[in-house]
């Protein structure tokens, strides 16, 4: 019986061992391929999506297709910082990674807020958003205007 609890324990450790550890950048899976670079990404997806939500923040959608529109450009935006954090792209395993998993998170809370049709709700979102955009490109753009 000692043996058996003794090689569940192995097989554990071992497992665990074998699971990405989060934060640190992780090898592309087996058939993803990355085509944009994180500029093209900025410019493509994250900067017209996070725009969607603060325009939908700044003046709450009129109808339930305004704000399903917002709550999509939201949740764009959760992926596209999914994006950001797939093989080369993460340019490091602590700042970066972090800064791509605030911005998944935010338009998490912006989506949801949408789907609620919560105009502070997603105010308070937005906000959030945009600090997670600040704080990153104080470290990555930090000639970039704000």
């Amino acid at each position: 019986m000692r043996w058996a609890v003794a090689a569940v324990a192995a097989l554990s450790i071992a497992a665990a061992a074998a699971l990405p550890v989060y934060g640190e950048p992780q090898k592309a899976a087996a058939g993803v391929k990355t085509v944009a670079s994180v500029v093209e990404i900025m410019k493509t997806m994250t900067i017209p999506f996070s725009n969607a939500v603060f325009d939908g923040a700044g003046e709450p959608p009129k109808d339930d297709k305004g704000w399903e529109a917002v709550r999509q450009q939201a949740i764009a935006l959760a992926e596209a910082g999914n994006l950001l954090m797939i093989g080369s792209r993460a340019k490091d395993p602590a700042a970066w990674m972090k800064f791509s998993r605030a911005q998944v998170d935010a338009a998490e809370v912006a989506a949801k807020a949408a789907a609620a049709k919560n105009a502070d709700q997603l105010s308070a979102a937005s906000d959030a958003l945009y600090e997670t955009c600040a704080n990153c490109h104080k470290v990555y753009m930090k000639d970039s205007v704000q």
